[in-house]
């Protein structure tokens, strides 16, 4: 009996102390776990130190796009047997099911606070219903469009529900708005890593439903911003020429030249304005009355802005406007075809084509050969005439401030991964970091390759 008694004790014991090593074994595996999260995090947000330091070094306008070199499989640090890297990458507009490795500018998208109608409607997934709900949840008033909804419809949900009438804040904002899902707003692309894979492209086969066409559809994600803006001053930094208002002669002259000076001016003195410094562009005036002796009644001045260089000058140096920014101009550089397809589309069917197919047999380092951050170069190479781009030119930029990062931060040997996306904005001197947001949960967003070293989903 007391032998069994004995057994029974040793035998409970030995459970004890094995429950114990059990724990402890678990707690230290759990505990490095958490660590090499810890290790995911700290090598992704390295990432998006280094985009944003790419960003200030290039002002957002060189090598940022589709960089390899300085964007894939960075190395961070190594940790005992562990090495941490980091990957930017962003949709391909090429190749749907590669990435790009790159950040992507906001300003190649359609801002949807400010978007017109027709350019709504002419975006993916979007129909006069949706169009029109979305007019309604931005604007300030309380009276609903035709296909619209205002506060009053939203106070019949359950529970009810305010809306913004104002801009924005994200784009999944957009998904608060009546009728819209999250087809309308991620598209295909379940897992948001802009790549076409094999569930996104069987029709209703597995989630989500899909055309199955060999497209990844990317909805307003894809195309839409609800942030880009560009302070008013040149590419020097300083604050641009208002032609409509009050300027010093001498700066004027120093920005555009002593031709289109004198014609800015004696334009004005005859009670005229501009909408845009692109007006300028071939401009001839009749004079009204006698100014001086050289500027006689019934004589015909020419503004001096003839040619791509000058134009690009004037673009450059000169506003219509006292205000401090211009929100929503759509950068000719760097918009894909369907975004200059839905902002030009109405005024010129084939013009997205055009340019986009220009633009790729430019220089990278020189995307707008006559002046950086304008879009003169559409008239320089003639892909529009005067007229045309007098009127398209407020509605397009050169330049772009607000940057769209994706970064994942990984370990080869752990296969532990973080992944982030960020908006960062450089509009105020300094890089901000004006959005940050963990899509870890969404999985691994693709396979991971190193020289000799590989992570698989």
């Amino acid at each position: 009996m007391v032998l069994y008694a004995v057994l029974v004790i040793a035998a409970m014991a030995s459970m004890v102390a094995g429950s114990l090593l059990f724990r402890m074994r678990a707690e230290r595996m759990a505990s490095a776990s958490a660590g090499r999260g810890r290790q995911a995090w700290v090598a992704a947000m390295s990432g998006l130190d280094h985009a944003v330091a790419a960003l200030a070094d290039s002002g957002g306008q060189v090598g940022i796009h589709d960089n390899p070199e300085i964007f894939r499989h960075q190395f961070v640090c190594a940790d005992g047997g562990e090495k941490w890297y980091f990957t930017i990458y962003a949709r391909s507009d090429q190749e749907p099911t590669e990435p790009r490795y790159g950040v992507t500018d906001l300003a190649g998208r359609i801002n949807v606070n400010v978007a017109g109608r027709e350019t709504l409607l002419a975006m993916p997934n979007m129909t006069e219903e949706l169009v029109d709900c979305l007019l309604d949840y931005r604007d300030g008033d309380d009276e609903p469009r035709e296909n619209g909804a205002e506060q009053e419809q939203y106070n019949d949900l359950d529970p009810p529900q305010a809306i913004r009438n104002g801009f924005f804040l994200t784009l999944e904002e957009l998904l608060l708005v009546k009728g819209f899902g999250g087809r309308v707003v991620y598209g295909d692309d379940a897992n948001l890593n802009g790549l076409l894979e094999a569930n996104e492209d069987d029709g209703e086969e597995t989630y989500p439903e899909d055309d199955g066409d060999g497209v990844l559809n990317a909805g307003l994600r894809g195309l839409a911003t609800v942030i880009s803006y560009e302070p008013n001053v040149n590419s020097a930094g300083r604050q641009r020429i208002n032609i409509n208002g009050d300027f010093s002669e001498r700066d004027l002259r120093s920005g555009v030249g002593r031709t289109t000076a004198e014609f800015i001016q004696l334009y004005r003195a005859e009670g005229n304005s501009f909408r845009h410094p692109g007006d300028l562009l071939k401009l001839s005036h009749v004079l009204k009355k006698t100014h001086s002796k050289d500027n006689r009644k019934g004589k015909t001045i020419s503004s001096g802005v003839r040619n791509g260089s000058q134009l690009a000058r004037a673009l450059d140096n000169l506003t219509t406007t006292d205000a401090g920014m211009s929100i929503g101009l759509v950068n000719v550089n760097t918009a894909p075809v369907e975004v200059l397809s839905a902002l030009l589309g109405p005024l010129d069917a084939n013009l997205a084509d055009q340019i986009v197919a220009s633009r790729r047999n430019r220089p990278a380092e020189d995307p707008a050969q006559t002046s950086p951050g304008t879009a003169a170069w559409l008239y320089a190479e003639r892909l529009v005439g005067a007229e045309k781009f007098k009127q398209i030119a407020p509605l397009l930029t050169g330049r772009g401030f607000q940057y769209h990062v994706q970064v994942v931060g990984y370990g080869v040997s752990s296969g532990q991964f973080r992944v982030l996306e960020a908006i960062v904005d450089l509009a105020g001197g300094s890089p901000q970091i004006v959005y940050l947001r963990d899509l870890t949960r969404l999985g691994l967003p693709f396979a991971l390759a190193g020289e000799n070293e590989e992570v698989r989903r």
